[in-house]
Formats: structure tokens, C-alpha cells, sequence
């Protein structure tokens, strides 16, 4: 009798490890802590308030995961960032929509990495002090026009602009130079060094500000009938597909700091100021929350266009067909383009 039991269970136990192999194994619990790598700028804001308001840990335990412990991580530049996510030395990181596209473009079949959400699409808003010039035709030989740096979206949108306007983008090659924003904006302040500067919030709303200055051209309506997609959040397949809840908990704690930027600037521009020692006071900041120059939503907006553009100007070696193409797909219920 003890040898028959002991074979039904032996038996059974067989049967539960066929079973158990068939499965993939036991279920791995999925991570309780994430890094974040997180670039400087108004920009990024969503990250930075869902990070220090526990956004991204309330959401966590909602969806009945034991919490989030997120850590941010400061990177300077896309390639700075894209080394962090392909080493897994972050497991999200964030990227201007140009460097998202390429990085993309570079991983597919790969690595994988796709973008979780938007974050902001941008007004760049194109300053000069020369007088008599109201427009790009206006810049003579010599002239240099400031962007951060040559594949950024300001260069991009500066060739686009070249294009339709003097029918050749290398034309706005030929202007342009690679300046950091707090640089550019001190030369043009200064008057010194270039003759114009594609700017970004909150720089644009100093130079505004200055009498010695004027706008000539904004980057609405470039690509789109709007104003496209500044940065995203990134990650690669891997991570998402390894924890999916976590995912999604990232996203409706962006979506969280999204409406708060809208409730409370004055509070959001409070953690701006405590994230970020930049030389803005709090007044600047919540003047540029409520101008209309940025727009946070993680509904990505005219991708496809400025892969399109990108494509044109060598960026990209693949359009995507669609945004979704570029997006995981925790971000179907959301409208984009």
C-alpha cells in the first residue's frame, strides 16, 4: 500500500513539473524599484513631480503591486542616456523626441527601445537682435543661429523652415552652431557671438523679456498642424514585457503630474525650482506653466511628421507607419499622432 501511494505521488509530482515547465515556470514578481535617467529642463517636469509627490508609488499599490521605489538619475544629453538604457544602468530613461526616434530607429529587432509616453510638445519660438530681420531670408553671411545641437528638434525644425522658406534646408546648415541654452541665451542677451537663437521655455519667456530683442518665426504649424512632441519616457521591450503593472503605474503617475502642472503650477513650479538649480525665480516659472508654450500630455503629437522630416534629412533609416509603431502599447486608449 505505501509503495502504491508513494508511486501516485510520484507521479503526480511528475505531472505537476510538466505542468509548471509548460508555464514558463513560477510567476516572477515583478520589480519594486526602478531608475529613472532624467535629462535637464521644463521638459521633463512630469518625471520629476510623479518622483517627488509618490505619484509613481501610489499608482504602484492601486494596482495591487507592494509599492514603487523610484530613483532619478541625471544624464546630459541622448547619447549620455541611450548608453544608460541599453546597459540597464536606468530602466527608464527620458529623451527628446528626435533622440527617441533615432534610438528606435537604431534598436528595432533588437534591444527594442520604444517610448512609454509623451511628456510635452513645445513652442520654439526663433529670437534675433539684428535689426531689419523679420525673417530667415534676412540673415546674411556670417550669421549664426543657435540650437543645442545639430540633430535636436530646433535644428530639425530649422530645416524644414530653410525649406519652405528658401527652398533649401542646407541653407540653415550653413547658419546654424551648437550652443547649451543658458549659453545661448547669455550671448544673445549680451549681443555677442550669434545672431539668433531657436529657443525653448523657459528661455524663450527671457529673451521675451528683453527690449534689444525680437521673435521672427515660432515652430508652429512646421510638421504639423500643431506644435509636435518635445520628449518622451523611455524603456526597452524587455522591461516592459518583465513587468507590465509597473508600466502601467509609471504612466498614470506621469498622467497624475500631468494634472497637477494644471491644477497647481505654483506648486509645480516649486518642485521644478527644488529638482533643478536653475537661475529662474518661481514667478518666471509659473508664468511659463500658464503661457501656452508648453503643453504636457502623454499623447504623443506629430511623430510620424517629424520622423518623416527626420528621415529626409538623414536621421532615420525607417518612418514609422503610425505613432503606435513607436509606442508600447500601455498607450492605446490614449489619442495621438
Amino acid at each position: 500500500m505505501l509503495i502504491r501511494l508513494a508511486a501516485v505521488a510520484a507521479r503526480l509530482m511528475a505531472v505537476a513539473l510538466l505542468l509548471l515547465s509548460a508555464s514558463g515556470g513560477p510567476t516572477r514578481a515583478e520589480t519594486n524599484a526602478v531608475r529613472i535617467g532624467l535629462q535637464y529642463g521644463l521638459v521633463y517636469l512630469p518625471v520629476m513631480i510623479a518622483q517627488s509627490e509618490g505619484l509613481f508609488d501610489k499608482r504602484a499599490k492601486a494596482a495591487g503591486l507592494d509599492g514603487l521605489s523610484v530613483t532619478l538619475i541625471r544624464f546630459s544629453g541622448s547619447t549620455a542616456m541611450n548608453d544608460a538604457l541599453l546597459s540597464d544602468s536606468v530602466e527608464l530613461g527620458t529623451l527628446g523626441a528626435a533622440g527617441a526616434l533615432i534610438a528606435w530607429d537604431k534598436t528595432r529587432g533588437r534591444q527594442q527601445i520604444k517610448s512609454l509616453c509623451a511628456l510635452t510638445s513645445v513652442v520654439y519660438t526663433l529670437f534675433t537682435g539684428k535689426p531689419g530681420v523679420t525673417a530667415l531670408k534676412d540673415f546674411t553671411f556670417g550669421d549664426k543661429v543657435a540650437v543645442p545641437a545639430f540633430n535636436s528638434p530646433q535644428a530639425i525644425l530649422l530645416r524644414v523652415a530653410a525649406v519652405r522658406q528658401l527652398g533649401d534646408p542646407a541653407k540653415a546648415d550653413t547658419l546654424m552652431v551648437s550652443l547649451p541654452h543658458p549659453d545661448a541665451t547669455a550671448a544673445m542677451r549680451a549681443g555677442q557671438g550669434i545672431a539668433g537663437y531657436f529657443s525653448t521655455p523657459p528661455f524663450t519667456q527671457v529673451l521675451r523679456a528683453d527690449p534689444k530683442l525680437h521673435a521672427i518665426m515660432t515652430s508652429t504649424g512646421l510638421i504639423d498642424d500643431g506644435d509636435p512632441t518635445a520628449a518622451t519616457l523611455n524603456a526597452k521591450q524587455g522591461f516592459v514585457d518583465a513587468n507590465p503593472r509597473v508600466a502601467q503605474a509609471i504612466l498614470a503617475g506621469i498622467e497624475d503630474a500631468v494634472a497637477l502642472i494644471r491644477s497647481d503650477p505654483k506648486r509645480a513650479a516649486a518642485i521644478y525650482l527644488a529638482s533643478e538649480q536653475v537661475q529662474i525665480d518661481q514667478a518666471q516659472v509659473e508664468a511659463t506653466l500658464n503661457d501656452g508654450s508648453l503643453a504636457y500630455g502623454v499623447a504623443p503629437k506629430g511623430m510620424v511628421n517629424l520622423a518623416k522630416a527626420m528621415a529626409a534629412q538623414g536621421f532615420l533609416r525607417k518612418v514609422p507607419t503610425d505613432w503606435q509603431e513607436i509606442f508600447f502599447p500601455t498607450l492605446k486608449d490614449r489619442d495621438g499622432s
